[in-house]
């Protein structure tokens, strides 16, 4: 965790310090970055940072949380979870997620390589991403089971690894879809259309699938071979 000297600093500023190490860590990889770039990145002293952060390993764990808790808090902005039903929850925040990671490339790249292990993480360093995403996910599972709109067969932790693991799909194959697509900014209105529509036809689909899974309904599956 970051010091007390770096939550003293007013917002803009520590944002840069944050935007500037996640620049670095994406140019030259975590082994490779320097703290000295990243202050140069931050417009501030060099040894500031050791003000700040510990180390270098603290630092990054900072960018990943603070990454991840962007992302939700956005999202939430967006699609508050409060009052809502999780599926509902669910199906209309993935555009809005996908949105989002278009329009911050460098956040968009960076978490990608965070799910995809790209970056690998330091030498006995847990996946830093699972706590803030993971904590995410025990609020839409509890909006779900005070909502009645989860199987009560089904315990906690079962759920929460399901979901775990479709989120993550998801925001890979989001992420993928950010880093291929130009710039919404830079794209035609033509070409930002019609990607914004095959994104949100596929989403709506994974969103359905999230809901009642790969299961033939039963009215089709119970027909006889041959039937029509």
């Amino acid at each position: 965790m970051p010091k007390r000297t770096f939550f003293r600093l007013d917002a803009d500023k520590r944002e840069r310090v944050i935007r500037s190490a996640i620049d670095e860590f994406l140019g030259n990889g975590y082994e490779n970055a320097k703290i000295g770039a990243i202050a140069a990145g931050a417009k501030i002293a060099n040894g500031s940072l050791y003000q700040y952060f510990d180390d270098k390993r603290e630092l990054f764990r900072y960018c990943v949380n603070w990454t991840v808790e962007n992302f939700i808090k956005e999202q939430d902005r967006l699609t508050p979870l409060a009052g809502m039903d999780i599926f509902e929850y669910i199906t209309s925040g993935l555009p809005e997620r996908a949105r989002f990671w278009r329009q911050e490339p460098a956040l968009a790249r960076f978490a990608h390589e965070l799910v995809s292990g790209g970056f690998g993480f330091p030498a006995g360093e847990p996946n830093m991403t699972r706590s803030p995403a993971e904590a995410h996910i025990e609020r839409l599972i509890a909006n779900g089971r005070k909502w009645g709109r989860l199987r009560e067969d089904i315990d906690d932790e079962a759920l929460t690894l399901y979901f775990s693991a479709v989120e993550r799909a998801i925001e890979g194959e989001m992420l993928a879809r950010a880093q291929a697509s130009p710039n919404e900014s830079e794209a035609s209105a033509g070409q930002a259309g019609q990607s914004g529509e095959a994104g949100d036809a596929l989403l709506a689909q994974l969103a359905e699938l999230i809901k009642h899974g790969m299961a033939a309904k039963p009215a089709a599956a119970d027909k006889p071979d041959g039937a029509t």
